[in-house]
């Protein structure tokens, strides 16, 4: 007979042949039978989908754009509670007892995360980011946005934008109650900050979520976002 669901972890994917096998060897190395583990492709043209098949997941398909995909990979859930992870994440801790134990209190909440570069800039940006979330009570899909099914399905899921889907979620989401978060650290990956340099990254980033603050459209900031 089968368990019923508890947990399901939604990942939305696309060309991330490279950094999914590590996090899909790590999830199902942790979980238990009451987790189900949901990729969603958007469209990839590399090796990815080859990728997923070697594990035992559920396997979607949608149009590419982290929003959709997510919101494809929510319905299907068969979980009560809502896991949602970037495909560069590495997990190396006991994810379904932090998550489920917090979410028979709060109804939402975050993991703290940790840059997988050594280097001391990187241990100034992460406390940054983790400060900023706590104090703001907004956070980024970096860091393991996690959340009751019913709640997610009553705010209406995440918006259909280009960009900024978990800032403007995660806004929505203070009117449910405070978040949990957790000072157990998610590892996410450097390599956008490491191509593009650590201080431009920062200044691009804190500069499209200001014009999002100040009403400038997803799609634009999007295009800015790809041509940095």
């Amino acid at each position: 007979m089968n368990q019923k669901v508890s947990l399901s972890v939604i990942i939305p994917v696309r060309n991330e042949e490279e950094r999914l096998p590590i996090l899909l060897t790590a999830l199902h190395k942790q979980k238990s039978a009451t987790t189900e583990i949901i990729v969603i492709d958007g469209c990839s043209d590399d090796n990815t989908l080859n990728v997923i098949c070697h594990k035992k997941n559920h396997v979607l398909h949608s149009e590419s754009g982290r929003a959709k995909q997510m919101n494809v990979g929510a319905r299907y859930a068969r979980g009560n509670y809502l896991w949602f992870v970037h495909a560069d994440s590495t997990i190396d801790f006991d994810f379904e007892t932090i998550i489920e134990t917090a979410l028979q209190n709060r109804n939402w909440g975050w993991f703290d995360v940790r840059l997988d570069n050594q280097k001391l800039i990187f241990r100034v940006i992460e406390s940054m980011m983790n400060f900023r979330a706590r104090v703001t009570r907004i956070a980024t899909g970096d860091q393991g946005i996690f959340i009751r099914k019913d709640n997610f399905l009553e705010q209406g899921l995440f918006p259909s934008i280009a960009l900024m889907e978990d800032v403007s979620f995660s806004k929505k989401l203070k009117a449910i109650g405070k978040p949990f978060v957790s000072n157990i650290r998610i590892k996410t990956s450097t390599r956008r900050w490491e191509h593009y340099g650590p201080i431009r990254t920062i200044f691009k980033m804190w500069s499209l979520r200001l014009l999002f603050f100040f009403g400038v459209s997803p799609d634009w900031l999007n295009d800015q976002y790809k041509k940095s």
